[in-house]
């Protein structure tokens, strides 16, 4: 099977699960009697968590210059999980299962980017039009449970769950072996070293904070955006295709994101994600009506695509390939561990005591991040900001966006 769709099938499985469980699991807990004070808390523990879980996952699999088993080995403690649902009640059990879960399943992530980022480098494969299947796959999960959801009690949510990682899991063997491609020097002493020389790069540091503040404006969304469109009083079919049509605008934008990020630069995305999110967020805290919504959702091509664009392609060219998926994990743990996790829980009082008006502190956050994008663009070279001397200068190497430097 060729190597870009062995990852293709493997995103798309990984994405089955986040288009049921970013909509929809906080409906779920609802149903499971818990109050919004309570989801928010769960939200924002099960991020807190990735701060440690997922650094140690990527470092292990850096040092072992093998991260197919370790993505196979963290979807089989996902799978077991991801079950206990099926026998967990109370505000304690689903708060422990769920931390559970999640030390686990969003630990894959920055070892499937390092993955797809090193078959780019390495073979050409275009990366966005590798990971677009991810967001076929979450639109379509979307859709399918909020249908579901239109017949059926929001306990099935679980099942749905359990049947997403199963479908992770089947995709987690499809990944092709791989090929070592670190010298002894650097696995046996200098990684733990060369990890902590780059996140000691202040300019690594400010791009990760950057990248992780526009993420993090997601927060309200994520956690209260169902439950407020509900509140509002749209169906769960219209509230599904909402979530879809954010999600086919950043479909769009991944597959013509080769020769986007070459032409615009990963800095001027992550540029564009800030400033949409300023936007975006700031028109829905004012609930527009149903025909604003739909292309105020398409903004998700930048608030979220471009930024993870940028920053992906960032972290590609700042960093040396063997601690591409340490890197990785440092971003996934602050954007949806630090940054998401205290977004949540402030979003779980302002919610509670405003409605969609905490959508504003996801628009100040927003123009914050923006700032910090002009800060990384006036300092960068384009280049890597620590050069381990068995690898060498990456200056010289293709940028996975297109074959070719895409710069700031």
């Amino acid at each position: 099977m060729p190597l870009a769709l062995r990852l293709s099938v493997f995103y798309a499985s990984l994405c089955l699960f986040s288009g049921v469980q970013v909509p929809f699991f906080p409906v779920w807990l609802k149903a499971k009697g818990l109050g919004p004070q309570e989801i928010s808390i769960i939200m924002a523990a099960t991020m807190f968590l990735r701060i440690a879980a997922g650094p140690l996952f990527a470092f292990l699999a850096d040092r072992l210059d093998n991260r197919r088993r370790v993505v196979i080995a963290l979807a089989w403690g996902s799978l077991i999980a991801v079950c206990l649902y099926t026998v967990s009640n109370g505000f304690w059990q689903i708060f422990l299962v769920t931390l559970l879960l999640m030390s686990l399943w969003p630990s894959i992530t920055p070892l499937i980017e390092a993955l797809a980022m090193k078959a780019a480098h390495d073979h050409g494969i275009d990366y966005g039009r590798v990971r677009l299947w991810c967001s076929i796959t979450f639109i379509g999960a979307s859709l399918g449970v909020g249908w579901l959801l239109g017949w059926q009690s929001p306990l099935v949510i679980s099942t749905c769950l359990i049947l997403a990682i199963m479908v992770n899991l089947a995709g987690a063997y499809l990944l092709a072996p791989e090929v070592p491609t670190r010298m002894r020097s650097t696995r046996n002493g200098g990684q733990l070293r060369a990890a902590l020389a780059i996140a000691r790069e202040p300019l690594f540091l400010i791009g990760l904070v950057t990248a992780s503040l526009i993420q993090s404006t997601h927060a309200v969304y994520y956690a209260f955006g169902t439950l407020n469109w509900q509140k509002l009083g749209y169906s769960n079919e219209v509230i599904g295709i909402l979530w879809g049509v954010g999600v086919v605008a950043e479909i769009i934008l991944f597959a013509f994101s080769g020769k986007v990020v070459a032409r615009v630069g990963a800095v001027r995305m992550m540029s564009l994600g800030a400033a949409a999110s300023v936007l975006r967020w700031g028109v829905t805290a004012m609930s527009p009506p149903l025909w604003v919504l739909f292309p105020l959702q398409t903004l998700h091509a930048f608030t979220y695509c471009a930024a993870h664009l940028g920053t992906i392609h960032f972290l590609a060219r700042a960093t040396p390939r063997s601690l591409a998926a340490t890197a990785q994990s440092l971003y996934a743990s602050l954007s949806a561990g630090v940054m998401m996790g205290a977004m949540t829980l402030a979003a779980g009082s302002l919610y509670q005591s405003f409605g969609p008006r905490a959508y504003l502190l996801s628009a100040a956050v927003g123009a914050v991040s923006f700032f910090g994008t002009l800060i990384i663009g006036a300092r960068w070279s384009g280049g890597p900001l620590l050069v381990l001397e068995e690898e060498g200068s990456n200056d010289d190497d293709r940028d996975p966006a297109h074959g070719r430097g895409a710069g700031c």
